[in-house]
C-alpha cells in the first residue's frame, strides 16, 4: 500500500506543481512569483513524502524517527530546487531549460541524503555507489524529458497532453529514483522490540529491473511525444496557415508520389490579377481574406484526384492527372469564372480576375522543375497578353522566357563590363531653324546578341531594379558630355534623360542629379528629366516632392507621351513640369481630323499653363507643316534626325539634312 500510495503522491505532486507553475495567468509579477513558490512547495513536499514512504515501505518492521531540523532542511532543499527549476523554465531559453532539470535533480539528491542522515535510532547505512549513481541518473533524465515535453508542446495542438505527460514522466522518475536508492542501501544491526533483524538490503537486481521498466515507460512516453512533435512540425512546415492548403514545400513529396503512381498529367498555375492593388488600397488584412475566399472557390472546382497548393502570395498550383488539353481548358476556364464572381468581404464588394498557365506531362517536361517552369512561362504570357485568360505552354513561350532569363543574367554584368552606350536624338526648333536640345537614349551592345532593343531590356531592368544604377551612370555620362560640348562651343542646349518609376521609388533621384551636376560642373538648366504620366500619378506626393527638389537645382522637367494617360489632366497644374511632349501616336495620325483636334487641344493647354510643347515622332513634311501651322515649333523625329552617337552629333551632318528638310517644306 505504501508503494502504491507513494507512486500516487509522486504523480499528483508533479502534476499540481506543473499546473501551478505553467498555468495561464494574467496576474501581476508578484503574484506569478507566488504561484511559482506554491508550485515549488507542492512538488518539494510531495517528493519528500515519496522519500519517507519509500523508507517506511523498506523498513516496515521498524518505526523510524527523524531529527526535525534535518527533515525541514530536506523539504526546504527539495522545494528550493523545484522553485529554481520552475523559474529557469519560465525564461523559455534553451540554456535555462536544460539547466532547470539538473538543478531539481541535484536538489532531490541532497534531500535524499539529508533524509537518510535524519534516520534514528542510529541506523548504520552504507550505499552501493553504482546503484546509487544509477538512481540519481534516473531523476536527472526524467526531469530533463519532462521539461522537454512541457516546453515543446505548450501552445501546440498537443498542449492539452503536455502537463499530464510531463507529470507522468517526472512523477515516475521521482518514484523510480527513491525506490532504486533503496536497492543501494546496506543496513546492519537493527534491533526491534521483538528481535534483532539483520538487513543486508533487498537484492539490487530487483530494484534495477523494476526501475528499468519505469525508465522504459518514461522513454516510451517521451518518444511518443517526439514523434507527435515531428508530425506536428511537418504539418506546420507543409501547410499554409492562411488558406489551409499545402504550401510549395509539400510539392516535391506529392510530385514524387504521383510520378511513381503514374497519376501525373498536368500542372496549372493560377494567379490573381491586380491583387497588389487591393492589398495596397484596402490593406493586407482584407487582402488575406480575399485570398482565403478565392482558395475556397478553387477548392470547389477541383476533383478528388487533384492536389491544390498555395505557392507564393496570390499564386495557386493545381497538380492533376488529366492531360487532355480540351478538358483542362474547360475546367480551368470554369475555375477562372468562379474566381471572378464578386466578393462581399467586410462590407466591400470586390472584383478580381485570374490568369492561368498550363504545362503538360511529359510534353513540357518530365520533372517537377521543368513542368513548373513551363507553367510559370505560360502564366507570364497570359498576364502579358491582357490577363483573365488561360494559356498553354508552347515552344515559342519557352524561347521568350529563356531569352528573358538570359538577358536578365547578362544585364547584371553589362554595366560593369561597359556594354551600354548612349545615343542622342535632336529636338529641332522649326521656327529658328536650329537645334533646341537633345534626348539621350540608352542602348545595349550585347557581346553575343548584338544590339538589344530598349523595349526588351528596359522592362527587365525596371523589374529587377537594375534601372536605378543604370540611370545614375547615364546621368553622369550625359552631364559630362554636355559640359564638354559647352566648353568646346559645339552646342549650348539642354539634354533630356528619361526617368523610371523605380528611380522615384528608390528615393535617390536628388542624390543622382546633384552628383552628376557636381562632378561634371554642368548648370542645372542644361539638364532635363523626362517623366511619363503614369510615373507622375503612381505615388503623387512622393513623386512631386522629389521633382520639386530637383527643379530647385534649376533642372527642367518634361512630361513624355502626354495624352496617352488617363488621370493626369485634372492635376496637371499641380505637377512641376516645364514641357509637354505630344505622343507620337497622335503625330503619326495627324492627317485625321480627330487627332488634329487632340493635338490642337494639347497645344492650347500648354499655352494656358505657360509650358513649352514638343511634338514627337515627326517623320514627314506634312506632319511638320501641320504642327508648325498650329503653333508647335519644337519637333523631334526622324524627319529632323535619328538617334546618333556623340561623334555623329558632333560631325554635324544631320544639321544640314534638317535644314534642307525644313527649307524643302517651306518651299
Amino acid at each position: 500500500m505504501l508503494i502504491v500510495l507513494s507512486l500516487a503522491v509522486a504523480l499528483l505532486s508533479a502534476y499540481l506543481g506543473f499546473d501551478l507553475a505553467v498555468g495561464k495567468s494574467r496576474s501581476a509579477k508578484g503574484a506569478k512569483r507566488l504561484r511559482l513558490a506554491a508550485a515549488a512547495v507542492v512538488l518539494g513536499t510531495g517528493t519528500s513524502l515519496v522519500h519517507v514512504m519509500s523508507l517506511l515501505s523498506y523498513h516496515h518492521r521498524i518505526t523510524p524517527h527523524y531529527a526535525p531540523a534535518l527533515v525541514v532542511s530536506a523539504v526546504a532543499c527539495a522545494s528550493l530546487s523545484a522553485y529554481i527549476m520552475f523559474a529557469l523554465f519560465a525564461r523559455q531559453s534553451p540554456l535555462s531549460s536544460r539547466l532547470a532539470g539538473g538543478v531539481f535533480g541535484l536538489g532531490v539528491t541532497i534531500m535524499s541524503t539529508l533524509g537518510l542522515f535524519a534516520l534514528r535510532p542510529g541506523l548504520f547505512v552504507a550505499v552501493d555507489p553504482f546503484v546509487g549513481f544509477f538512481s540519481v541518473a534516473i531523476l536527472f533524465i526524467a526531469a530533463y524529458f519532462a521539461l522537454y515535453v512541457l516546453g515543446n508542446f505548450r501552445g501546440s495542438a498537443a498542449s492539452g497532453m503536455s502537463k499530464p505527460g510531463a507529470a507522468l514522466i517526472l512523477g515516475s522518475g521521482i518514484f523510480a529514483m527513491q525506490y532504486t536508492l533503496l536497492g543501494a542501501l546496506r543496513v546492519d544491526g537493527v534491533r526491534s522490540d521483538a528481535a534483532v533483524l539483520d538487513y543486508a538490503g533487498l537484492p539490487s537486481s530487483y530494484f534495477v529491473a523494476g526501475v528499468s521498466a519505469l525508465v522504459a515507460l518514461i522513454l516510451a512516453i517521451t518518444w511518443i511525444f517526439m514523434v507527435f512533435e515531428r508530425r506536428t512540425l511537418k504539418q506546420i512546415a507543409f501547410l499554409d496557415p492562411l488558406t489551409g492548403l499545402r504550401n510549395r514545400y509539400a510539392l516535391p513529396e506529392e510530385f514524387e508520389r504521383r510520378a511513381a503512381d503514374l497519376r501525373l498529367g498536368s500542372m496549372v498555375l493560377i494567379n490573381l490579377d491586380r491583387f497588389k492593388v487591393i492589398n495596397d488600397t484596402l490593406g493586407r488584412d482584407l487582402g488575406d481574406l480575399l485570398l482565403t475566399h478565392a482558395a475556397k472557390r478553387i477548392r470547389t472546382r477541383i476533383q478528388e484526384r487533384e492536389a491544390l497548393f498555395r505557392m507564393d502570395g496570390d499564386e495557386f498550383l493545381l497538380v492533376g492527372s488529366d492531360s487532355d488539353p480540351n478538358v483542362l481548358l474547360q475546367r480551368v476556364d470554369r475555375m477562372l469564372e468562379e474566381i471572378s464572381r464578386p466578393y462581399m468581404i467586410e462590407g466591400n464588394e470586390l472584383y478580381v480576375t485570374a490568369s492561368a498557365g498550363i504545362s503538360l506531362f511529359p510534353d513540357h517536361g518530365s520533372d517537377r522543375s521543368s513542368l513548373l517552369k513551363a507553367a510559370d512561362a505560360a502564366l507570364y504570357q497570359a498576364k502579358s497578353s491582357g490577363k483573365d485568360k488561360t494559356v498553354f505552354f508552347n515552344a515559342g513561350i519557352g524561347g521568350q522566357l529563356s531569352r528573358k532569363m538570359e538577358l536578365e543574367k547578362d544585364l547584371r554584368l553589362a554595366l560593369e563590363h561597359r556594354q551600354f552606350f548612349i545615343v542622342y536624338q535632336p529636338k529641332w526648333d522649326a521656327k529658328l531653324g536650329r537645334e533646341a536640345g537633345f534626348e539621350a537614349l540608352l542602348r545595349w551592345q550585347h557581346p553575343d546578341k548584338g544590339i538589344v532593343s530598349p523595349g526588351e531590356f528596359i522592362p527587365i531592368a525596371e523589374e529587377t531594379g537594375l534601372i536605378v544604377p543604370m540611370t545614375r551612370w547615364m546621368l553622369g555620362e550625359v552631364c559630362r558630355l554636355n559640359r564638354r560640348w559647352h566648353d568646346e562651343g559645339l552646342f549650348r542646349v539642354c539634354v533630356s534623360v528619361n526617368m523610371s518609376y523605380r528611380v522615384f521609388e528608390s528615393m535617390t533621384l536628388l542624390d543622382m542629379v546633384e552628383d552628376a551636376l557636381r562632378s561634371s560642373g554642368l548648370e542645372g538648366a542644361m539638364l532635363e528629366l523626362e517623366i511619363t504620366e503614369s510615373i507622375a500619378m503612381k505615388n503623387m506626393a512622393i513623386t512631386l516632392s522629389q521633382l520639386q527638389r530637383v527643379r530647385d537645382l534649376g533642372v527642367k522637367v518634361s512630361m513624355d507621351d502626354f495624352g496617352t494617360g488617363h488621370s493626369s489632366l485634372g492635376r496637371l497644374d499641380e505637377i512641376p513640369v516645364d514641357t509637354l511632349k505630344i505622343d507620337q501616336s497622335f503625330v503619326k495620325s495627324s492627317d485625321r481630323v480627330s487627332k488634329q483636334a487632340l493635338i490642337v487641344g494639347i497645344i492650347g493647354i500648354a499655352r494656358l499653363l505657360d509650358l513649352e510643347v514638343v511634338a514627337e515622332g515627326v517623320e514627314t513634311v506634312e506632319q511638320a507643316e501641320f504642327l508648325l501651322s498650329r503653333g508647335c515649333v519644337l519637333m523631334q523625329g526622324y524627319y529632323y534626325g535619328r538617334p546618333m552617337l556623340p561623334e555623329e552629333v558632333e560631325a554635324g551632318a544631320w544639321k544640314l539634312a534638317a535644314v534642307t528638310n525644313q527649307a524643302a517644306s517651306a518651299d
